[in-house]
């Protein structure tokens, strides 16, 4: 046997070997280093083209998962016996199983300037499951409040199957709510991280749809449905963006895609 053979196809592979892990060393050191001068270099952009931030963006990735859910289908014994109790005063019938409908024997008023405060008593006390529901809008359009129902304090956007919407009459009085409720709420997968928001405003400024001079005003992590058949729903952690107080953009928190929004639910932003 040649000793001396072996000994230099060893120090050869190991030669090999420290080249190739340097190369993935300096490979990987070299990516981390592009990523905040990326970030840096669009952070410079953005007040070059004076796009400003009325909140704090968050720093940390969090983490989220997808969700699969299905439309809860009212009970109608259990109406009858909520009548007695949580829904008295209320003219109660269930459409299509999955829609209740609430004519109320008393007008609500509210404000001109309505303030969602102004109706936590009522949802709490006299709307079945009315802590799931956080205020969406007030509509300038239709005379409508609109709530969304959330889970684990993140909302599901937009979702015509988690959705508490309040109809008032031309004294601004509520006569009248429509619900609907998600159940079943289930994690898919395990947690995992989702983009930065930065990341996200990247992408709609490249895509257009944020323009120069706009003030982002709020930013929130929630839901939106990915997939919606007939029996059941998924949905999927997206990031939401006002700006300037009025307009909602919404990108999918895993894959960094822009969420666009169908006829129907620009009716209900509208």
């Amino acid at each position: 046997m040649d000793w001396s053979k072996i000994k230099t196809i060893f120090i050869l592979t190991f030669l090999v070997l420290d080249i190739y892990l340097m190369y993935e060393f300096f490979k990987l050191k070299d990516a981390s280093q592009y990523e905040p001068m990326a970030q840096a270099s669009f952070e410079k952009r953005l007040k070059t083209d004076e796009i400003e931030f009325d909140v704090d963006l968050p720093k940390n990735n969090p983490k989220d998962r997808y969700l699969s859910a299905k439309p809860m289908v009212f009970d109608i014994e259990e109406m009858e016996e909520a009548k007695k109790t949580k829904l008295k005063g209320q003219d109660i019938t269930i459409t299509e199983g999955t829609v209740l409908n609430s004519v109320l024997d008393e007008p609500y008023k509210i404000s001109e300037k309505f303030n969602p405060s102004e109706l936590s008593s009522f949802i709490k006390n006299k709307v079945l499951y009315g802590d799931q529901y956080r205020f969406w809008e007030k509509s300038k359009n239709s005379n409508t409040l609109t709530y969304y129902q959330q889970f684990e304090d993140k909302m599901f956007y937009m979702n015509l199957n988690g959705e508490l919407t309040f109809y008032l009459n031309e004294e601004n009085e509520i006569v009248s709510y429509k619900q609907t409720m998600l159940e079943d709420i289930e994690e898919m997968q395990e947690s995992e991280k989702v983009i930065q928001p930065i990341k996200a405003i990247e992408t709609l400024s490249e895509n257009g749809s944020l323009q120069p001079k706009s003030k982002i005003t709020n930013v929130e992590l929630g839901y939106f449905t990915l997939v919606h058949s007939s029996s059941s729903l998924v949905l999927t952690p997206a990031w939401r963006f006002v700006i300037n107080g009025e307009e909602n953009l919404f990108v999918h928190a895993f894959e960094g895609q822009i969420i666009q929004l169908t006829n129907e639910e620009k009716k209900i932003v509208e």
